[in-house]
């Protein structure tokens, strides 16, 4: 693994493994693990599909982070949404919940595409 991969996984690790145990510790909820859990498996899915085309197709990174928005939300309406209605109710911790890793997610996934992006090729 070279140092983008390693920057990058620790960095998703370190700050939703914080924000989950701070998150669990203010609202603790029974589906807040597979939230996180969830917006750290698709950023590094993401990630890492922009990682593998980087030198052969290094103009379309800001397409697979699109890509990768739009898998979020998709992922967000078709699984998260619907297990959250289950009791006719859509809370503000429910939102928060989701909110909160994508939130962090999409910001550590931001700073390393550009990161990415920006570096020259070999």
């Amino acid at each position: 693994m070279n140092k983008e991969l390693i920057h990058f996984h620790f960095s998703i690790f370190i700050c939703l493994g914080l924000s989950y145990f701070i998150h669990n510790y203010i609202v603790n909820t029974e589906r807040l693990l597979f939230l996180y859990a969830i917006n750290i498996i698709i950023a590094v899915f993401i990630y890492w599909a922009a990682y593998l085309f980087k030198d052969k197709q290094k103009e379309h990174l800001g397409l697979y982070f699109l890509a990768g928005t739009f898998l979020k939300f998709f992922v967000f309406f078709t699984i998260v949404l619907p297990i959250f209605k289950n009791d006719k109710v859509f809370s503000k911790i429910e939102f928060f919940s989701f909110f909160v890793p994508y939130l962090i997610s999409l910001i550590i996934e931001t700073k390393s595409l550009i990161s990415l992006a920006n570096r020259p090729k070999k």
